[in-house]
């Protein structure tokens, strides 16, 4: 009998000894096409990114000018309140520099009853005063006196208040002369004989000092009026005691 072998491997044109290959085909193409895939995705997502960033820019931007006009809002404010400040300092300085030049003219005023009753107060007993004029602060005293020696004394007297100014006081002229004497009921063909005086004239000028250093002084003479004038002021801080 005869054997058959058979090889059905061969016959069918296959060869075991080399391996099937896959297909890369399928995986090239998806490499391949991924750089399009993600750019479509980002011509789709960057619109909306876009959009999105506009809007917020929008709003952004929105609200700054609404920061803005706030601000200036109350910048304009400040400016009109700086502005009432600076109208209420000026008014305040105004109203500061009117009460000191009233200060000033009440610390100035010297009242003539007081300066009249210094006067008065530093005559001596034998001089004898006819008139006082006044020019500004410079009066003019003339009168009689009993010698030479009594006007002289009256000068130092005045020369001594604190109401006028020592080295502004002086004797301009002195003289011997017939005192005046109203004579009434004299007998006809009587000759009375006039006494002899000391004609004088003294100029002194009233200090500058302010009233206020001399309020003891105008109190002394009886200017009561002057004096609450200036307490007042120095209670409401216009003058400093």
């Amino acid at each position: 009998m005869y054997s058959l072998d058979i090889n059905f491997l061969k016959d069918r044109h296959l060869d075991t000894s080399k391996t099937p290959k896959v297909s890369k085909a399928a995986g090239s193409s998806l490499k391949q096409q991924l750089p399009i895939l993600i750019g479509g995705a980002v011509m789709i997502i960057l619109p909306a990114l876009t959009a999105s960033s506009l809007l917020v820019l929008n709003q952004l931007s929105n609200q700054t000018q609404e920061n803005i006009k706030t601000l200036e809002n109350e910048l304009a404010q400040l400016n009109a309140q700086n502005k009432s400040i600076e109208e209420i300092e000026a008014k305040v300085k105004q109203n500061n520099e009117e009460i000191q030049g009233l200060v000033g003219v009440f610390d100035q005023i010297k009242p003539w009853s007081a300066i009249f009753q210094e006067i008065n107060q530093q005559i001596p007993p034998q001089v004898q005063v006819g008139s006082i004029a006044q020019d500004g602060l410079i009066l003019t005293i003339a009168g009689y006196a009993l010698n030479y020696d009594d006007v002289n004394d009256f000068l130092l007297k005045l020369q001594s208040s604190p109401l006028f100014i020592a080295d502004q006081t002086k004797i301009v002229d002195a003289v011997l002369a017939d005192f005046p004497i109203e004579v009434t009921g004299k007998p006809e063909n009587v000759e009375i004989e006039t006494p002899k005086a000391v004609k004088y004239t003294i100029v002194t000028q009233i200090t500058d000092k302010p009233s206020k250093e001399l309020q003891d002084k105008f109190n002394e003479n009886g200017a009561k009026g002057l004096i609450n004038r200036l307490n007042t002021l120095e209670q409401k801080g216009a003058i400093k005691p």
